[in-house]
C-alpha cells in the first residue's frame, strides 16, 4: 500500500512563493498527461519527512484538500536552496498505476574493491544514474552496484553487467561504463592532460555565469 500525504491548493504564485517558504510552507505542482497543472502546497516538516521516506521517484497517494479521491503520483523532481540545501519546490507527476513510465535512477556503489584495497587503484566513474522503464510502483529508489569484482587494474563494470529485476526495463545503452579500477599513474596523467587543456581554453574563452531558477514555470504565470 502506497504512503499517503495531504496537500492544500495554492493561490500564491510567482516570486511571492518566497513568502510561503519564509512561513515554513513548500510550494509544489501536480502535473501529468491530459491534466492541467495544479499549484499546491504543504508544510516544510511534512515535505522533509516525505523526501526522507520516499525520495525522488517515490510512488505515493496524494490527497488534495477539497477533492473526493486520492491521486497516484510520482515525486518527479525537487529543488533545493544552493547554500542551505533546504527544500524549495516539489514536482508531482500524476500517473496511471498500470502504465510504465521512464525515470532516472541513481547508482550507488556497495562493497569493497580488492583493486583499491590491495593495489591502490583509483575508481573512475562513468554514468551516475540509470535510465529505466517500469510500472510506477516498481521503480527502485536506487540501483546498487557491487564493486567487489574489481580485482585488477582496468577491471570495469558496464550497464550490461547489471542484474536487474525483470519488472524493470533498462533504457541506458548497455555499453555505458559505470566504474573502472585504474592505476594511479594513469589517473595522474589524465588529470595533468585535463589541467593543461583547461589552461589553454582559459586563454581564449570568456567565462559567463548564469543563475539557475528554482521556480516552476507555472509559478511565474
Amino acid at each position: 500500500m502506497e504512503a499517503k500525504y495531504e496537500v492544500d491548493l495554492r493561490n500564491v504564485l510567482g516570486k511571492k512563493v518566497k513568502n510561503l517558504r519564509n512561513d515554513g510552507i513548500i510550494p509544489a505542482n501536480v502535473y501529468g498527461k491530459g491534466i492541467d497543472s495544479i499549484a499546491v502546497q504543504l508544510p516544510y516538516t511534512i515535505a522533509r519527512k516525505m523526501m526522507n521516506q520516499e525520495g525522488v521517484n517515490g510512488f505515493i497517494d496524494l490527497d488534495i484538500n477539497g477533492e473526493n479521491s486520492s491521486r497516484s503520483v510520482i515525486i518527479r523532481s525537487i529543488s533545493r536552496h544552493p547554500v542551505s540545501r533546504n527544500l524549495e519546490h516539489i514536482d508531482f507527476l500524476q500517473v496511471d498505476k498500470s502504465i510504465k513510465i521512464q525515470a532516472s535512477i541513481p547508482i550507488i556503489f556497495i562493497g569493497d574493491s580488492p583493486a583499491v584495497i590491495d593495489n591502490k587503484a583509483v575508481l573512475l566513474t562513468g554514468i551516475d544514474s540509470l535510465q529505466v522503464s517500469a510500472l510506477p510502483g516498481s521503480l527502485p529508489k536506487s540501483i546498487e552496484v557491487s564493486i567487489d569484482k574489481l580485482v585488477e587494474f582496468d577491471d570495469s563494470l558496464f550497464v550490461s553487467d547489471l542484474l536487474i529485476d525483470n519488472s524493470i526495463e533498462i533504457i541506458s545503452p548497455l555499453d555505458s561504463l559505470i566504474v573502472k579500477a585504474s592505476a594511479p599513474r594513469v589517473v595522474e596523467e589524465l588529470t595533468s592532460e585535463t589541467d593543461e587543456e583547461l589552461e589553454g581554453d582559459e586563454e581564449g574563452t570568456d567565462t559567463e555565469s548564469t543563475e539557475d531558477s528554482t521556480e516552476d514555470s507555472s509559478e511565474s504565470e
